[in-house]
Parts: structure tokens; C-alpha cells; sequence
């Protein structure tokens, strides 16, 4: 399941592989363009980087995935469990930050930008230096979490997405996950719509309410039959 797994997009043959360090460049510049809003994305393509390589080299249970169409990244998907997947890219690149926020002002004066600096600014206050899993109550037990997935825009309706949440699922069955969840945004009816295609629910808040996170129960028993060991 690690190495590399060909599948048929509509428009030809996709590989789909695990990501290395060397992709990183082409994954964060993907991220500008897919998500040309984002804070992150705002200070620039090397702080993307930046936050993944932290994502791939940290302290996590990680499953980097990357589609390929001859030869250039097209899509991408990190997930897995994270320890510290904030806070541990905060504290190493605060220095780099700092700088950053300092050269685009404007980011000021959005109220998104005030909250993840406000973010930062608490997590880097904090007394313990050791990244800590996800708390229990915000992630179900034995759940794969997928963290970012991405298609290049020039590239979509090619099933890419598809693709990537197939062989992501494959990977966490076959390490032993009863269940997979992500976050996405309520109003995002596209991919709230892509996510039930594939099987996925809405998980609702005690109240009732419901925020944006989905999960996805995975056939665990079937994985063991395939694979006894």
C-alpha cells in the first residue's frame, strides 16, 4: 500500500503515491491556488511549505498522499493523527512568522487573521513544549483524520478528489482505524455533497447542531480477511 498505485482519471492514467520532502514545494504552491483565501496561504508559498514539512516530518501517525499526472503534482492529502499539528509548526517557525505577518500588515484587518494570530499568540504562551494528540472529545477514538486534501483547480472534474480519499481510506483500514473524520465548512455544499458521495455523515454537536465535522465508519473486518497477519 506504500508505494505507488495507478488509477484511471477521466482523463487517463493517475498515480497515486506517498509524499516526500521533495514534493513539498509543488503541494504548497497547489495549496496557494486551490485556497487563494486562506491565511496561510496569504504569507506566502514558502510558510505553506513550511507547515508541511512540519506535517510530514513531525511527531504524527501521518499518511502523505500525492496524485501525479505525468509527472506533476495535482492533487494532495495529509491525515492521519497529529500531535501538535498547530502548535509544533508555531513554535519552530514563530521567528519566520513574525516576519511574515510583519511584511503583509493587511492581514491585520481581517477577523479571520486576527483569530489564527490570536491563536498563535496562545499556543506559544503555553507552558508544556511537548506536542499532545488531539483531544479526545473533539476526535472519535481510533479515527483517521484528514487534515488537508486539495485538487488543482486546473484539474478538477477529473475524480482526483475521488482518488485520493480512496486510496487515503485503503490506508487506514489497513492500519487498523474503525473510522475516518474531517472538518469542512457548512456553507461549502460542493464538498459537502463529494464527502456523502463517498459515505461520509454529519457528526452533530450534543445540542444537535451541526458545525462542519463528518466521519466516515471504516469496514475493518473486511481488511482482516483480505490480510489475516
Amino acid at each position: 500500500m506504500e508505494g505507488q498505485v495507478q488509477r484511471e482519471g477521466t482523463t487517463g492514467a493517475v498515480a497515486v503515491r506517498t509524499a516526500t520532502e521533495q514534493d513539498l514545494a509543488a503541494v504548497a504552491a497547489l495549496h496557494v491556488h486551490a485556497f487563494p483565501g486562506s491565511v496561510l496561504g496569504e504569507l506566502g508559498v514558502e510558510a505553506v511549505r513550511r507547515s508541511y514539512k512540519w506535517q510530514l516530518t513531525g511527531p504524527h501517525d501521518l499518511t502523505a498522499l500525492v496524485t501525479t499526472q505525468d509527472g506533476t503534482v495535482t492533487g494532495f492529502l495529509f491525515g492521519g493523527v497529529f500531535r501538535g499539528s498547530t502548535i509544533g509548526f508555531v513554535k519552530a517557525e514563530r521567528w519566520f512568522l513574525i516576519s511574515r505577518v510583519a511584511r503583509h500588515p493587511g492581514i491585520l484587518l481581517r477577523g479571520v487573521g486576527w483569530k489564527r494570530i490570536g491563536l498563535g499568540v496562545r499556543l506559544l504562551l503555553r507552558r508544556s513544549q511537548a506536542p499532545v494528540a488531539e483531544k479526545p472529545d473533539a476526535v472519535p477514538r481510533r479515527s483517521f483524520g484528514v487534515l488537508a486534501i486539495a485538487v488543482d483547480p486546473t484539474s478538477q472534474g477529473q475524480g482526483l478528489g475521488a482518488i485520493l480519499m480512496t486510496e487515503a481510506t485503503a490506508r487506514a483500514t489497513a492500519q487498523g482505524f474503525l473510522a475516518m473524520h474531517l472538518t469542512v465548512h457548512p456553507t461549502n455544499v460542493s464538498a459537502v455533497a463529494f464527502y456523502r458521495s463517498l459515505g461520509w455523515v454529519e457528526l452533530n454537536e450534543p445540542n444537535g447542531s451541526w458545525v462542519g465535522r463528518m466521519t466516515l465508519a471504516l469496514d475493518v473486518d473486511s481488511a482482516a480477511e483480505q490480510d489475516p497477519a
